[in-house]
């Protein structure tokens, strides 16, 4: 996985594949099969140190890292101190060791060009919202060089908030910086011990899709980020303590405008010039961003019921009918938003998320257009149906007499249905409607819904083929009972 992240960072550097390939001794097929891959690799075999090995850990530390003995001497001395282990064990370790060491010399301060670097971190913060008292956690990216920062509010701190405060920086940059320099959270690092160092996947599976080489932060080792200056004590402040806000939108809007309109314009102690200044050398240096959005693991998909609704978290929220029946991408916001994604990663929906378990979330836009063109007399209604099912002249018969003033209703309901729901699924209804002599919208609506748990039907060849499962006649009777 690091190789990946790494070898896609570098090509978005403009680096050849001969280049990358000789700068990290892989083969040039290797590099290019890396390059072809969009998505990430799906294993890694974990790192393991030789049983025989743990004895003489601090001999074999003390003559890399002090004597800087050569793999052979080290070999030598250890059988010496009755190591009976095999070679290859202590060279696989000694690399390990070696490269847990220049990992390490990484992460030193220094003095970053434009467009080299940026750091991320967050806080959490107990302020007043509508008079209340609530939790929010603000996540800041900093430009290393022009030390632009970039805040975003947030509810929670999961690992998809965290990504998207990320990529909403990235957005308002207007690129990436080469590298990102983290803390050991979570989000970011599986394992952050020395020996055992392990990036977190959802993390490195992000930096690949954006080209950015991660980097972190020392445990115990806070100075590794000093260059930012403490990024919240300035907001803490003159922006957090004192103030109060009517929710959190008016929160999110003014710590905006503090950021355009005072961080920006604000001389910096350090480099005596105003960011958005400095921000003018480095825009150009940052790595241009990829054209479709980041579709990670911390996105779920779904399959839009035919009433044009998705299920999250207990609830269910509406999306635009065109894409009934079809997969979509969900995401939280900020802790309080859900939006909704197609397969192309454009945004098609955005709800508040549910106070409660079983809401339903239903914005009218969604259903705009669906009836939009049915016909409002009995003889046009009848026209539409049987153009579209000129086989189901009898259910259109056995409706009128059934429901005998209220047939254009049903009609009109059943016309409906026909615009999100595929027709030989309609015809299927409308034969085992007639073999049952229920004539209703509700009862053809309730086998529709009922989808691939609707059952076999010796009469109606259509609806069998369309259903996976044989069930028992009882399903009939509950749709019966529903639609009573």
């Amino acid at each position: 996985m690091e190789a990946w992240t790494t070898i896609r960072f570098l090509h978005a550097q403009g680096k050849s594949v001969r280049a990358i390939a000789r700068e990290l001794g892989l083969a040039r097929n290797t590099v290019r099969a890396a390059l072809r891959q969009d998505a990430p690799p799906r294993y890694e075999r974990p790192g393991r140190r030789n049983p025989k090995l743990e004895p003489f850990v601090a001999q074999i530390e003390e003559m890399v890292f002090e004597k800087h003995f050569i793999g052979s001497r080290i070999l030598r001395e250890l059988r010496a101190l009755g190591y009976d282990g095999g070679q290859t064990a202590l060279y696989d370790y000694l690399r390990t060791l070696k490269a847990e060491a220049q990992r390490s010399r990484l992460t030193e301060r220094f003095e970053t060009q434009p467009g080299q670097q940026g750091q991320f971190d967050w806080s959490p913060y107990t302020v007043i919202l509508g008079g209340v008292v609530a939790r929010v956690v603000v996540f800041c990216l900093t430009l290393a060089f022009s030390r632009r920062k970039f805040y975003w509010p947030s509810l929670d701190e999961t690992q998809a908030s965290v990504f998207e405060a990320l990529e909403a920086a990235l957005h308002y940059f207007g690129g990436s910086p080469k590298q990102l320099l983290v803390d050991n959270a979570h989000a970011f690092v599986a394992d952050a011990s020395p020996e055992r160092f392990t990036w977190n996947r959802h993390f490195l599976e992000l930096c690949g899709h954006y080209g950015i080489e991660p980097r972190a932060c020392q445990p115990g080792r806070p100075r590794t980020k000093g260059k930012v200056e403490r990024p919240f004590f300035y907001l803490e402040q003159h922006f957090i303590k004192g103030n109060a806000w009517d929710n959190f939108g008016a929160f999110a809007g003014a710590l905006d405008a503090f950021m355009r309109e005072e961080l920006d314009t604000l001389i910096h102690s350090t480099t005596g010039e105003r960011p958005i200044d400095r921000f003018e050398a480095e825009r150009p240096l940052l790595t241009p961003l990829p054209a479709v959005p980041f579709i990670g693991t911390h996105e779920e998909m779904r399959k839009v019921s035919w009433d044009c609704l998705i299920s999250f978290d207990g609830s269910r929220y509406s999306v635009p009918w065109r894409y009934a029946g079809k997969h979509v991408w969900l995401r939280t916001s900020q802790g309080r938003k859900l939006i909704v994604r197609n397969q192309s990663g454009e945004r098609i929906a955005c709800h508040d998320l549910a106070a409660k378990k079983g809401s339903t979330s239903i914005d009218p836009a969604h259903y705009e257009g669906l009836r939009k063109g049915l016909p409002k007399t009995r003889v046009l209604l009848e026209e539409a149906f049987l153009r579209l099912f000129p086989e189901h002249g009898a259910f259109l018969e056995g409706l009128a007499i059934q429901q005998k003033g209220n047939a254009l209703k049903h009609l009109r309901a059943i016309l409906g249905l026909a615009e999100v729901y595929p027709p030989e699924a309609l015809a299927a209804a409308f034969v085992a409607a007639k073999d049952y002599n229920t004539y209703s919208h509700r009862f053809i609506r309730g086998l529709l819904e009922a989808g691939e748990s609707a059952p076999r039907h010796s009469r109606c060849p259509d609806l069998a083929a369309a259903s996976a499962v044989t069930v028992d006649l009882q399903v009939y009777q509950r749709v019966l009972e529903a639609g009573q």
